[in-house]
């Protein structure tokens, strides 16, 4: 398998990058996508490389040579670099991070043993995101690796990742915690909220709305390590050596997605490095050289092919001021490393 474009900004961005994150709408493609870079990283740049999934299909684990893919990392077995690739599991995690940012071993063991715990904090909106910037953050300061890749959860917006750090900061300030806390604030604050509770306890019952409240105030004793916590994950995000790879398809819809996701990261001012564009030419296209398609016979196909990969040039987000890899479509599955490495290749 192979893609139809000069390879030289795809191996620029591995061979600078410390940290890559996958960015683009939902099934274009982006968990075999940062598979590919870090394949290629280890491979043809003999640097150490952590992909993180987060809800990966099996046969990217076939692909990769290991059973299946589980929160420590497992090593991938190449030729040459180190290559390792683990999935975020969101309740271990979630433990991990009550242990970190808890202020006293109380505050820690009543939280875990909250009986709304389990539920709740996997259920926080972009509670994946976060998570997933959070592990991100500890592999890139970790000295074992070179380089790490996130592909990032599937969300409603491709970008929600991005505010997740400012958006959980926030809830911290949020007069709906201070509301959900008021059973364990002052009096004054108790009266004041006494309506709102009167209801949410006719509502939802007097032990399941102390389980809330208590799981409330809590979480809320986190806040000062939690808030500084997202400001290092902020700045990871803002790094020179932090890199973004747009993920897309031809299709209308991906397309269009993936010209406001370049936008988007440009106001924001995280320059993107590289769009992919997979499924982009018919794998029979692929593989003629625009030298062989002027011997093709006859001149209509010729034409036809050509057209079908100028299509895809231009549903991009433009070559001309972004670089652009065009994968093909392909009816083979990858089943090896080394064929990952290669689906960004010439």
């Amino acid at each position: 398998m192979s893609a139809r474009t000069v390879p030289d900004p795809v191996d620029d961005l591995l061979a600078t990058a410390e940290v890559i994150l996958i960015v683009g709408p939902g099934g274009v493609g982006k968990t075999t996508t940062a598979a590919a870079l870090g394949a290629r990283a280890a491979i043809h740049h003999d640097r150490r490389v952590q992909v993180i999934t987060i809800d990966p299909a099996r046969r990217l684990a076939q692909a990769l040579g290991v059973d299946e893919l589980m929160e420590e990392e497992v090593l991938v077995p190449t030729e040459q670099g180190r290559f390792w690739a683990s999935m975020v599991n969101m309740s271990r995690s979630w433990d991990q991070l009550v242990r970190r940012h808890a202020p006293d071993d109380r505050v820690r063991d009543d939280l875990l043993a909250n009986p709304l715990y389990r539920s709740l904090t996997t259920r926080f909106v972009q509670s994946h995101d976060y998570i997933a910037l959070d592990h991100l953050v500890d592999q890139a300061e970790n000295d074992r690796f070179d380089l790490v890749i996130i592909d990032t959860p599937p969300s409603v917006h491709a970008l929600d990742v991005l505010d997740a750090p400012s958006k959980m900061q926030d809830f911290f300030g949020s007069r709906l915690l201070s509301w959900l806390t008021a059973t364990y604030r002052s009096r004054l604050t108790q009266l004041a909220a006494a309506p709102f509770l009167s209801v949410a306890q006719r509502l939802l019952g007097g032990p399941f709305l102390s389980d809330i409240a208590e799981f409330f105030w809590l979480f809320s004793q986190l806040q000062p390590s939690f808030v500084q916590r997202t400001r290092v994950v902020q700045r990871r995000l803002a790094a020179e050596t932090t890199k973004y790879v747009i993920v897309q398809t031809p299709e209308e819809g991906p397309a269009q997605q993936a010209h406001s996701l370049a936008a988007e990261l440009t106001n924001r001012m995280h320059m993107p490095s590289l769009c992919v564009v997979n499924r982009a030419i018919p794998h029979e296209v692929a593989g003629i050289s625009d030298a062989q398609l002027k011997e093709v016979r006859p001149r209509p196909l010729a034409d036809a092919m050509r057209e079908l990969r100028e299509r895809a040039r231009t549903s991009s987000t433009g070559p001309g001021t972004l670089p652009t890899v065009l994968v093909p479509d392909s009816p083979d599955t990858i089943d090896s490393i080394t064929g990952l490495a290669e689906l960004l290749s010439l």
